[in-house]
């Protein structure tokens, strides 16, 4: 088949959908399809961006089309909004171009749907019975409401009806989550339509190392941090998603602990300002996000994950680094609801407070802290969690079948109508 990926993230971006757009391709590209991908310059998660022109990147066994995009200095809502609207333009040419090519499916991954006049502009001169795919990571539109990122509810109206006429017009719509595909249904999507394509994690690069191995971990040596050490780990992005002043009292209540450390891997918008609110906590420590080939080490420097999250975004989108903790077999405790995707997740794998209980949250790090073995019960539980739902080779392997099976039933109905 011949594939456009039309994605805002790739590689080399290390997080966020960037990261799993990229695998993607890779994958594809290796099982012998013919992709092309229409992309911005890497800009995610610090917010800058360099070389910000158009480009077609030789970095790559495929190509890669970059498109300049505005990248804003502090991401407000109406900077986001023009932010997106201006990859919809600058991309429009090189999507228009791929018509000599002859694609077989344009798969959008949102964010940003905001490219989808695009794709109908694409369809109607397109001599193929196209198969488009709307991928979603995250309700873009939803989520910037909820999150206070926009306001005006006569707005809101107005892009939900949008957002409801460009999911019915495309030919499937998937999305990484059950309690997501509700939210779907209750848009108006036929169940149908909809594709249950989860994030993923290599289960063989990420695991857990055996007990006497932390004695030589990485991170703990370079740190020149002891093994009776608890570390309490966040790897991620820090912005208006994550909750993270709801760790603020957590983690003060606990600064005179000497055998506890917060060890926070991240970049984003709000790092600046969560490291001078900390600044005063001895027992904090923050370094850059790290490489793929070091992510393993990092993950098993912890004896505790933390996914700090913000009240009713729990069905928005699921944070992709729960499914790397779990690989890691690290017990995790996050603040979500009980009947989310994420809460049924750390259920099993961890401990699991209400959004705004940070008592509960301040209980469960120190039951976990105090016990070795419940850690350790836990940590289990999320490995076999991770091999069963989320396994790489799985996960993408099915979407191949899911997408081929199309394309060989569209052909099949073109030879009997002939």
């Amino acid at each position: 088949m011949k594939i456009i990926i039309y994605c805002l993230n790739f590689a080399p971006e290390i997080v966020g959908t960037g990261k799993y757009n990229s695998e993607l391709v890779n994958f594809l590209h290796n099982k012998g399809h013919k992709v092309n991908v229409i992309t911005s310059p890497k800009y995610y998660p610090d917010w800058k961006i360099k070389n910000n022109k158009y480009e077609l990147d030789k970095n790559f066994n495929f190509k890669v089309y970059r498109c300049p995009i505005y990248v804003p200095k502090k991401p407000t809502g109406i900077k986001r909004i023009l932010h997106l609207i201006s990859f919809s333009i600058t991309s429009f040419p090189i999507l228009i171009i791929q018509l000599f090519w002859k694609p077989d499916s344009v798969i959008l991954i949102a964010p940003t749907i905001l490219c989808f006049t695009n794709i109908f502009i694409f369809k109607l001169f397109s001599k193929k019975n196209l198969f488009t795919l709307l991928h979603i990571q995250d309700f873009e539109i939803d989520a910037a409401f909820n999150l206070k990122i926009l306001s005006f509810p006569l707005l809101k109206n107005i892009l939900i009806k949008i957002e409801s006429y460009i999911f019915k017009n495309f030919k499937h719509v998937s999305t990484i989550s059950h309690g997501m595909i509700k939210k779907l249904i209750s848009k108006g999507i036929q169940k149908s339509k909809i594709y249950h394509f989860p994030n993923w994690v290599d289960v063989n690069k990420i695991r857990k190392s055996k007990l006497i191995y932390k004695k030589k971990n990485y991170y703990r040596n370079k740190l020149k941090i002891n093994d009776e050490t608890i570390i309490i780990q966040y790897s991620g992005t820090l912005n208006k998603k994550t909750g993270i002043y709801f760790l603020l009292p957590i983690i003060k209540f606990f600064e005179k602990e000497k055998n506890l450390l917060w060890l926070f891997s991240c970049e984003g918008p709000l790092k600046k300002q969560f490291v001078q609110l900390t600044k005063n906590i001895p027992n904090i420590i923050f370094i850059p996000l790290q490489e793929e080939e070091k992510f393993n080490e990092l993950l098993n420097a912890a004896d505790i994950s933390i996914i700090p999250q913000k009240e009713n975004t729990e069905d928005l989108f699921l944070p992709s680094k729960l499914i790397s903790i779990l690989a890691s077999g690290t017990p995790v405790v996050a603040n979500v609801k009980t009947n989310s995707d994420l809460g049924k997740l750390v259920n099993e794998a961890g401990i699991r407070v209400d959004p705004n209980d940070q008592a509960g949250f301040i209980n469960a790090i120190s039951n976990l802290k105090d016990n070795q073995q419940l850690r350790i019960r836990l940590g289990k539980k999320g490995r076999i969690i991770a091999e069963k739902m989320f396994n790489k080779n799985i996960v993408l392997n099915n979407f191949n079948d899911f997408i081929e099976n199309y394309f060989n039933q569209n052909i099949c109905e073109k030879d009997f109508s002939n």
